[in-house]
């Protein structure tokens, strides 16, 4: 496993869980295990899921305008997450 594939702004689907089979966003790396994913709905901003990198599969897309706000620490809306999420079909 590779620095990048669970990088912030990283799309990823759940492999494992009942969120299975969902579309997140990486917001932030806690260490080389585990990560914390949001949606936007069931898994807002202010609190998202904390899920071990292993039970994620990474997915080709990296939202940079989001990934370089929530690395400035600015404020990143749900609706920004669920617009970005679902422009993708996801």
């Amino acid at each position: 496993m590779t620095e990048t594939e669970f990088q912030i702004g990283r799309v990823v689907l759940a492999k494992a869980g009942r969120e299975k089979g969902s579309a997140f966003l990486i917001i932030r790396r806690l260490d080389d295990e585990y990560v914390l994913i949001a949606d936007g709905r069931s898994r807002t901003v202010s609190k998202p899921k904390k899920k071990k990198t292993k039970h994620l599969t990474p997915k080709p897309i990296l939202i940079r305008e989001l990934k370089s706000k929530l690395e400035a620490g600015e404020l990143v809306l749900d609706a920004d997450i669920r617009k970005t999420l679902e422009s993708f079909g996801l």
